[in-house]
This record gives structure tokens, C-alpha cells and sequence, in this order.
């Protein structure tokens, strides 16, 4: 019990840690693929993504697109009454710093702009833009107009972003200690996840866009962020969760705001890494990791420490172990295609096996210590690490015996050396039982382990029929295959005399060379089965008898006779009224030849002759189609007939 309560605390606390430690970085390969999506935006398609593609490239220094052409773009695609268009034009503009693109005809409408009312995007676009054309911008006004909007937009968090990114281009000395004041208020809106992520609704974009402009406002008022360490690593934490984002747009606000979370006056997230294979054993003895930031770049020279290294049950192996800096083959320069930039892949190594650990999953915490003090660095403690220790195995101490039921006493019993199978045939009847005791060993120290997986399969030799076996360890991890020939005879091998391989199968996730071994034949006799069962066998896999369906016989049709009378008796109302219509006299004076009254009744009877045809031909659907646009014409026609008969009557 006390180990498991000890498990259960450092769950907890393994939990805790990963909420406070970002979980991935930007790596360098993923680097270069957005550098890829952003040239292959080229030729570019609108406004917008021609913004962020440049933008982009401008930020990995890579080549541009020709200048001429994308000026051209520019002023071909550009509309001068659109605030937003002209955002995206001017920005290029400034990317490009040397089209002779005019836009300066768009300064009143811009500047018109700025007003109260407007909402923070409108002002956001025109500032922008009038910083990005170097015209003059009233800051009085913008404030104004900020402060308005803020009150007034339901979006707050929205709002917040623009007026953040509205508050760094304005000109210092601006009172912009509301727009401040928002960024508490705005990532207390965000939404939590697992403990792990923090988000806003919208995604990436608003969630970049926040980190972002809470970062560049506290570097411009020199102001530290009211955002904490763990708010700050669960943002990056869900950002780096979004890294695999394909549109130009994403690609572009994730890449901005993870520099500026490797890159600020305030806060960086450390990453710790491990660096090669996680996997630990005689032949790779080492565990490196590695320390950087977000963006997969190295942090200068860092002391790193391995605080504990705690197995399954608890137990740690070391405390306080310094690691040692990397061998010269980990000092090295990884080059992906991202023009100057480059990233030192300066690794620090621990000698895990020297401290001598059984095989198994280990955590392992670390702490690091930069050895030139930086203040900003978070997330240099507690972070932890799964090491995996693994080994090879043999099997020893194979004992392979026949034992008599009735008296208990060995009929037979021979030794086996893995990895070699027993040359000769056991043989075993229903009186009997066959025992198998092993022990799984550990190259690695000599200790006896007790694998996850551990089979004996028995395999029939004619039918290649398998029947598992799971083989017990006792107290001492000595393991014990012991099958009753005569009780399992029936449900496991369905009475089936004859040889059969025996296999041995090892497998766990900490054994480096899980194996298959081959023990040996053995021939098992079963009892007699009796008459009866054989006879139900062979009638169970015998033909059935066929089985003939015959439909219901319809009822018979009545007479002709009565066929007859009934049409008869329908059509006789018909003739009812038309005798009654002769003896009382029609009167066919007030009948109007106008096109109301020829439409209503024509459609009427044609809503007779589709009953008609309904009953000998169409089906339902056709029927309610044609129903549809005849009664909608018999409809229209009876409401004018009946509106001229009424108008008639009124003249009376």
C-alpha cells in the first residue's frame, strides 16, 4: 500500500510538472517547412496572403519573390476605398521597402477613419497603414477612438488584440495605460484544457495574437506582462500543439508568436529535450538531453543537474547528479534550409547505466542553471523525463518433466539450454501431465525478471492449430508451465491425439531482444471419444436439408359481377346529379367566359382525371408533383373567379 500511495504522489506530481513545462519546440525541420509554405505561395493569389508569405520570408531572410512583380501585384489588385485592402498593401510595401507604389491619395480616407464608432479593427487597419506609409497619425484621436470602441465591441478579446497592436505604433509619451490594464482581463477569458493549454475561442490565431501583443506592449511600456509563468507556458503549450497548420495565415502568426516567446524582456519558456534515443541499455549507456527555447534554439552554456531518477515502485537510483557537456560529435551545427539562421545542437550526457539501474521506466527530473545568469528563463526546474532501460534476456534453469496424475512421481524429466531445441519427442497421455519450470534472466546484472508477456503455445502439427498457455511466476520468479493432459483435453485441444510443437514467447516493452524459442515436439494422447459425440461432429458439419419457401396464395378475386355493380354504384352519384340538374334546369347564364373562371374549373377537372390516373397508373410521388402545379393554378383561378363574382354582387 505505501508503494502504491507513493505512485499515486508522484502521478500527481508528474501531472503538475507537465503543466508547467512546455511540452514540444519548433524544430528546425519544422522550421524549414514553413519556410516552404511561404515560398510556395508565390505566385500569390490575393492581398492577404501575399502579406504574410513576405512577411514570412522576410523573417527567415530568404529570397523575395522579383520585386517588380509583386509591385505590380500590389497596384493591380490594391482597392484605395478598402481600409483592410489598403492595410495589406502598405504592409508589403514596407516588406519590400522599395515599390514605387503611390498610396498616399488614401491618407484622408484613413485618417477619416479614426473616429468614434468605428470598431478597433477599422482603427487597427488605418493606423497600421499610416504608420506602414510613414504619414502622421494623431494619437489623441486614436485614443479616442480606441477607448470608445473597447466599450462598445462584443468581442473583448478581439478588441484587446487591436488595440494592443494599435498602443506599439503609436508615438511614445500616448496614455496608454487602459490598453494595458486589458491584457489582466483578457487572458483571465481564456479557456483551459487538461491543465496543460490555455486557448481563447477562434484558435491559433487569437490565441498567437494575444501572446503577442501582451509581449510586445509590456516591452514598449517596459512593463513586465500581467501574464504568469504557468499561463504563460500552457499558451505555448497549446501554440506548439497547432505547429502542424498548413494556410499561409497560421503558418505566419504561429512563427511570430513563438519568436516572441523565445525572444523577449520578460519570459522564456526553457525546453528541455532528449537528444538520441531515450533507450538505455549495456550498449548505449548515455542519456543526453539538450536545453532550448521554443523555437528549438540553444540557450547558451547551462549546468544541468538530474535531481532524482524514480522507478515504478518508487524508488530513485541517484540524486543530484551533474551532467556532463556533450562529446565533440554533439557539437555540432544542424543546417534545414533556413538561410543564416542555424541552431547548435550542444547536447549534455549522463551515464545512467553507472548507477547500475534494474531494467525498466524511469522518470528522471531535471533542473538547469544557466551559468550566465539570465532572468527571463522559466521553467528551469522540475522537468522530467522518461528514461526507459532496457535489456537482454536469456532463459535458464529449463526443466522439462511428465508426470503421472494417479501416483504424483516423474515419469520423465530432461533439461533444455536455450536457445537450442530438445532433440527428442516427449510423450504424454491423458494420465499424465507435462511441467515446464524456467527463469527468465537478465543479461545486463544476472537478475531473474518477471516479462509482461510470457507464452507457451502448443501447435498442432497436421491442423497447425494454436492453443496459448500463460505459464505463473511464483515468489522466487521462477516460472511454472504445468498443463493436465486429461482436463484439457476436450476445451483446448478438442481431443486431438497427435504431435504437437511446443514454443516459448518473451516479450516486454523494457526487453531488447523479445524472442520466439522453439522447446521442443511432444506427442499427446487423448482418450477415446465416444460414439455419440463423434456421430453429433459429423452431423454438425453434414448438409442441412433444404428448406423450400412458398409464398401465401392470394385470396381469391371476387365475382365479375360484383366488380361490375360496385364501378356501377361509384359513377351513379354522377348520374344522380345530372338527372337533378335536368329536372330543376341548369342555369348557365351567370357562367363567365374570363380566364379566372376557364383556369379554375379546367384545373378542377383535372384534378379528377389525375385521381383517375393515380388509381391505374402513377405512383404517389409523381402524383403530388403534378398535384402541386395543377392545384396551385386551380387555386389561383378559383380565387379570381370568386373575387369577380363577389365584385358583380356588390354593383347589385
Amino acid at each position: 500500500m505505501a508503494a502504491r500511495g507513493v505512485c499515486l504522489v508522484l502521478l500527481a506530481l508528474f501531472g503538475c510538472s507537465l503543466a508547467a513545462k512546455p511540452a514540444s519546440v519548433l524544430s528546425v525541420a519544422e522550421q524549414a517547412r514553413l519556410r516552404q509554405t511561404f515560398q510556395e505561395a508565390a505566385p500569390f493569389r490575393d492581398l492577404e496572403t501575399a502579406h504574410y508569405a513576405l512577411k514570412g520570408l522576410k523573417f527567415f531572410k530568404a529570397p523575395m519573390p522579383p520585386n517588380q512583380n509583386v509591385c505590380k501585384f500590389v497596384e493591380d489588385n490594391v482597392d484605395r476605398s478598402s481600409i483592410l485592402s489598403v492595410y495589406h498593401a502598405s504592409s508589403i510595401i514596407k516588406v519590400l521597402g522599395n515599390c514605387q507604389l503611390n498610396l498616399k491619395d488614401a491618407e484622408q480616407m484613413l485618417a477619416d477613419s479614426i473616429q468614434e464608432g468605428a470598431p478597433t479593427s477599422t482603427i487597427f487597419y488605418a493606423v497600421s497603414s499610416l504608420s506602414n506609409l510613414g504619414l502622421k497619425i494623431d494619437s489623441a484621436a486614436v485614443l479616442k477612438a480606441v477607448r470608445a470602441a473597447s466599450s462598445s465591441d462584443e468581442d473583448s478579446v478581439s478588441s484587446a488584440i487591436f488595440a494592443m497592436n494599435i498602443a506599439i505604433q503609436l508615438p511614445k509619451g500616448a496614455d496608454i495605460n487602459f490598453i494595458v490594464d486589458m491584457v489582466e482581463d483578457t487572458v483571465a477569458q481564456a479557456d483551459e484544457i487538461d491543465n496543460t493549454y490555455l486557448q481563447f475561442d477562434g484558435g491559433l490565431v487569437p490565441t498567437a495574437e494575444v501572446v503577442t501583443g501582451a509581449y510586445k506592449l509590456g516591452e514598449y511600456v517596459k512593463r513586465t506582462p500581467t501574464i504568469s509563468e504557468e499561463q504563460l507556458v500552457k499558451f505555448a503549450n497549446y501554440i506548439l500543439s497547432r505547429k502542424h497548420v498548413q494556410e499561409v495565415k497560421d503558418c505566419f502568426f504561429l512563427l511570430r508568436s513563438l519568436n516572441v516567446l523565445s525572444n523577449n524582456e520578460f519570459h522564456v519558456p526553457v525546453v528541455m529535450q532528449v537528444y538520441g534515443s531515450p533507450l538505455i541499455s549495456n550498449d548505449n549507456t548515455v542519456f543526453k538531453v539538450r536545453v532550448t527555447n521554443v523555437m528549438d534554439k540553444a540557450l547558451g552554456k547551462m549546468t544541468v543537474t538530474a535531481v532524482s531518477a524514480v522507478d515504478s515502485e518508487g524508488t530513485s537510483i541517484l540524486s543530484n547528479q551533474n551532467f556532463k557537456d556533450g562529446s565533440e560529435d554533439d557539437y555540432i551545427v544542424l543546417k534545414a534550409d533556413l538561410g543564416n539562421s542555424y541552431f547548435a545542437a550542444h547536447s549534455y550526457e549522463l551515464d545512467f547505466m553507472s548507477f547500475k539501474p534494474s531494467p525498466g521506466i524511469y522518470t528522471l527530473t531535471v533542473n538547469v542553471k544557466p551559468q550566465k545568469a539570465d532572468p527571463r528563463l522559466i521553467g528551469t526546474s522540475g522537468a522530467e523525463l522518461k528514461v526507459k532501460v532496457v535489456t537482454k534476456v536469456s532463459i535458464d534453469q529449463v526443466e522439462l518433466s511428465i508426470i503421472d496424475k494417479e501416483h504424483s512421481h516423474v515419469v520423465k524429466s530432461l533439461k533444455a539450454d536455450f536457445p537450442t531445441s530438445v532433440d527428442k519427442v516427449l510423450e504424454a497421455d491423458f494420465h499424465q501431465r507435462v511441467v515446464m519450470k524456467f527463469a527468465i534472466k537478465s543479461t545486463s546484472d544476472g537478475e531473474l525478471m518477471t516479462p509482461h508477456q510470457a507464452f507457451v503455445r502448443l501447435t498442432n502439427k497436421k491442423t497447425k492449430q494454436e492453443i496459448f498457455f500463460v505459464p505463473e511466476p511464483d515468489s522466487s520468479k521462477m516460472f511454472k508451465f504445468d498443463l493436465d493432459v486429461g482436463a484439457t483435453a476436450k476445451d483446448s485441444f478438442g481431443s486431438l491425439s497427435g504431435k504437437y510443437s511446443m514454443d516459448l514467447i518473451v516479450g516486454d516493452a523494457v526487453i531488447e531482444n523479445p524472442f520466439e524459442w522453439n522447446v521442443g515436439s511432444i506427442a499427446l494422447t487423448f482418450a477415446d471419444e465416444p460414439a455419440k459425440s463423434k456421430k453429433e461432429k459429423q452431423k454438425m458439419y453434414a448438409p442441412k436439408p433444404q428448406i423450400d419457401h412458398m409464398f401465401n396464395k392470394p385470396e381469391k378475386r371476387p365475382p365479375q359481377v360484383v366488380s361490375n355493380a360496385f364501378t356501377a354504384l361509384i359513377f351513379l352519384p354522377l348520374l344522380v346529379m345530372i338527372v337533378v340538374w335536368m329536372k330543376l334546369g341548369v342555369n348557365v347564364s351567370n357562367f363567365q367566359f374570363s380566364l379566372g373562371a376557364i383556369l379554375f374549373h379546367v384545373g378542377l377537372g383535372a384534378i379528377f382525371v389525375l385521381y383517375y390516373l393515380f388509381w391505374i397508373k402513377l405512383n404517389m410521388f409523381t402524383t403530388l408533383q403534378l398535384l402541386t402545379v395543377i392545384g396551385g393554378l386551380t387555386f389561383l383561378g378559383g380565387n379570381s373567379l370568386l373575387s369577380s363574382i363577389a365584385a358583380r354582387r356588390a354593383k347589385r
